[in-house]
């Protein structure tokens, strides 16, 4: 059997061409290559080969991939059903699975996973960075996952995490998240209790507790009041106590540039000492959308995080 992979394209893809879309959101073929997979017949939209690159996508358009001697990246596939009825999935996901197809992760990534083990294709309404672990919902319509997303503000949200120094016992950050201009990493964010540039400043605010401390680290609770990316470890980094194994806002971010080449050395790794970031979405609170009833879902700290407490 042909192996597909497929996805359902936002509302973004929108007016974008085909060719385009596919070299910006899936760098792990070249432009030139998806060019030549396009005219090969690999690229299906609505169940149709398409063979023009310049073909213009539209949302909610099913966009099916047939590749051919496709290698993924491996990720680490032991995702748990917390919970499960008519309307949703509680799941709780490993550190290096990515969530959705983007980058060098087409088939590789937990919205793949669910649809091959026979969940169908799920809509998450939380999300976690590839190398986060912990608890997500995933809805089983587009109409349920909108009706979670109604209550998202009085969703409530609490990770583990584990930090280098000697945390205070309690902290309440608030500030905004900025572009960080000083660093190369486009994406990097930074922490800033005030914010000159309105425009490019988001507010954010972060309550975290000490639970314990040892061997240089301490682990915390995070329970999030706003909902932006990154923004536990960029709010960490800016206060000055990094995430444990964060490559980008832990203790250099030059782990992430060699880690992006794949050139990170086995004495880079000590330093980390953690192949991901020690974060873990331990607890999800939240209105079921059809009971009414408020539902709370809770995590243990995974074994290879704990092991640096012992």
């Amino acid at each position: 059997m042909k192996r597909r992979v497929a996805a359902k394209l936002a509302a973004e893809a929108a007016g974008r061409q085909l060719l385009e879309y596919l070299s910006s959101r899936f760098a792990y073929h070249t432009p030139t290559e998806w060019q030549q997979k396009i005219l090969n017949g690999e690229i299906a939209l609505d169940s149709s080969i398409v063979r023009d690159p310049q073909t213009l996508l539209q949302s909610n358009m099913l966009l099916e991939y047939f590749p051919e001697n496709l290698t993924e990246p491996p990720v680490d596939t032991s995702y748990r059903i917390v919970y499960e009825d008519e309307c949703l999935l509680v799941i709780d996901k490993p550190g290096n699975l990515p969530v959705h197809p983007a980058g060098p992760y087409f088939a590789h990534t937990l919205w793949a996973l669910l649809a091959d083990d026979g969940y169908g294709k799920v809509h998450f309404v939380n999300r976690l960075d590839r190398e986060t672990s912990g608890l997500l919902i995933a809805a089983k319509t587009g109409k349920i996952a909108g009706e979670i997303s109604k209550s998202l503000a009085e969703m409530e949200k609490c990770y583990y995490v584990l930090v280098h120094g000697d945390f205070p016992d309690q902290l309440h950050a608030c500030g905004f998240l900025v572009p960080d201009k000083d660093s190369p990493i486009k994406k990097k964010l930074k922490f800033v209790e005030n914010a000159v540039d309105a425009f490019e400043a988001m507010a954010v605010e972060t309550y975290f507790a000490r639970m314990e401390k040892r061997n240089g680290f301490s682990l915390l609770s995070a329970r999030l009041l706003t909902g932006r990316m990154h923004q536990i470890r960029a709010t960490l980094r800016g206060v000055g106590y990094p995430v444990a194994g964060d490559k980008l806002y832990g203790l250099d971010e030059q782990f992430y540039r060699r880690f992006a080449l794949g050139c990170l050395s086995n004495a880079d790794r000590d330093v980390l000492k953690l192949p991901r970031q020690a974060l873990h979405c331990c607890k999800l609170q939240f209105i079921h959308p059809s009971s009414g009833k408020s539902m709370t879902f809770k995590s243990l700290l995974p074994p290879e995080i704990n092991a640096l407490l012992q």
